[in-house]
């Protein structure tokens, strides 16, 4: 696999690398220019409840030269009860800390439909051109499909899923369910799902551990995601990553050891 590929995200029609950096882990921002520059990752992903300072400075070095082939996703837990006025204001704050125009938007722990108040305000903030695209997260799997083919009220243009050796319920709950045209962009988060595939611990009898490469190909060999977010804590860690996804998808005697394990993780 070729780091500095792009690929569309979905009915976006962005170009967007195949992995993501999300913030919070401790990478640095010299790290994340590197990335852009040498890798060619420009999917980036915020996350408010986390420290932030090199995601930060990375974007505002970045986007002064770079801001047409960026996609940075700005995170908000949805829980439901604010509406537009107070989204606004919140997407404001971080266009002035980020020195941006306009960023993308995600909702996460989606669980129930927005109220009609909420999708008003999401409208207004992509008619001002605050926003481009909202889409949200959810472990609850059999939400996406209703959501890819507009049965529920919520944004819909790009969707994040967890999905791990561990969890890989998405296999035939969401990715054999979603509209064959007109598809959300699909992004995978989690997926070294906490690192449980990497301790001895956890492995059956006469396993060794997975290593984090063999996590993140896994992901690879599923055509129906467009982007994978790591979260590195170290420059080296994300090196590490990108090396990893580089080798590719799994091979068959690959898959068939990864997919043991995750059943018995999760059967544990």
């Amino acid at each position: 696999m070729d780091i500095a590929g792009r690929t569309p995200f979905g009915r976006t029609g962005v170009l967007v690398s195949r992995v993501g950096i999300a913030s919070g882990y401790g990478v640095p921002a010299t790290a994340m220019e590197r990335a852009y520059h040498e890798y060619g990752v420009n999917y980036f992903y915020i996350s408010p409840l986390l420290n932030l300072s090199g995601m930060v400075t990375a974007i505002r070095n970045l986007a002064p030269g770079c801001r047409d082939d960026l996609f940075i996703i700005l995170a908000r837990p949805y829980f439901g009860g604010f509406g537009g006025r107070s989204l606004e204001k919140y997407v404001d704050r971080w266009l002035a800390k980020l020195g941006l125009q306009w960023l993308d938007l995600l909702f996460q722990d989606v669980r129930k439909p927005f109220k009609p108040s909420l999708m008003e305000g999401i409208r207004s903030l992509k008619e001002k051109g605050k926003v481009r695209f909202a889409g949200i997260s959810s472990h609850d799997r059999p939400l996406f499909p209703k959501v890819a083919r507009g049965e529920v009220s919520t944004p819909s243009d790009f969707l994040h899923i967890r999905y791990n050796v561990v969890h890989a319920g998405a296999e035939q709950d969401v990715f054999p369910h979603l509209p064959a045209d007109n598809r959300p962009g699909i992004g995978i988060y989690t997926a070294t799902c906490w690192r449980k595939p990497l301790r001895d611990k956890n492995m059956p009898e006469g396993e060794r551990p997975l290593t984090a490469a063999e996590c993140y190909r896994f992901f690879l060999s599923h055509p129906d995601e467009h982007v994978c977010l790591t979260a590195p804590k170290t420059a080296g860690q994300m090196e590490e990553n990108f090396r990893a996804l580089a080798r590719g998808a799994l091979d068959e005697g690959e898959m068939e050891r990864v997919r043991r394990i995750g059943k018995y993780i999760y059967g544990r």
